[in-house]
């Protein structure tokens, strides 16, 4: 089992900081955390008036709240988490403390010029586009590059997701664990999460080079 390491950064300087350090790096994994705009106690209360006679539009609004996460549109959800994988065993967490600082590591990932290591980079990057209008310089989707690989007309035997391929190689815990909008940003189990999922996609780029060789 591959034990993973992390560093985390919380201020606007610290964030700085380690992107500055990153520059440097020809490669790593990037990932990103979400969580709804509207808090679990609002979208308790807009789920309760749900059930109320309401205007067809007034309905579609509450709605929207109601069932509110971290993979809803991008307009309604804000990054919790930017992950760097540069290891198989060591990831770099940013925890950006505002949406001043949010902008500032997409704006940095714009400018990167190494190659970025992204699982499903759709819903990473549609995150990134609807931010700032732009999109990483050189960057490769782990997923889809395992389906080029795993190809199976029985969809149970081609499953391309992170876990299903690297549960193997990490903490089982990871592959268990299931709560993604943790009321505290820097929940130590949630940070752990986040951390094997940078590594593991660092190392599954590695793998499918092999493969590939």
């Amino acid at each position: 089992m591959i034990e993973v390491t992390r560093e985390v950064c919380k201020t606007p300087w610290t964030i700085k900081l380690q992107l500055d350090a990153l520059c440097t790096n020809p490669m790593m994994s990037f990932d990103i955390e979400t969580s709804g705009l509207y808090s679990k106690e609002e979208r308790k209360e807009a789920m309760k008036l749900t059930a109320e006679n309401l205007s067809t539009e007034v309905h579609k609004l509450v709605s929207v709240v109601a069932n509110n996460n971290g993979l809803s549109h991008p307009a309604i959800t804000r990054t919790t988490h930017f992950i760097f994988g540069v290891s198989r065993s060591h990831s770099i967490i940013m925890v950006p403390p505002h949406e001043h600082s949010e902008l500032f590591i997409w704006n940095w990932l714009s400018k990167y010029q190494g190659k970025l290591l992204i699982h499903n980079a759709l819903f990473d990057l549609k995150v990134m586009y609807h931010r700032i209008k732009k999109l990483p310089v050189d960057y490769e989707d782990t997923m889809l590059m395992l389906k080029t690989l795993i190809n199976n007309s029985d969809v149970w035997k081609a499953k391309t997701g992170l876990k299903d391929v690297m549960e193997g190689y990490y903490d089982p815990s990871w592959s268990l664990y299931d709560q993604y909008e943790p009321e505290n940003p820097l929940d130590l189990n949630f940070l752990d999460y986040a951390a094997i999922d940078g590594a593991a996609t660092y190392h599954l780029y590695d793998l499918i080079m092999e493969k590939c060789r």
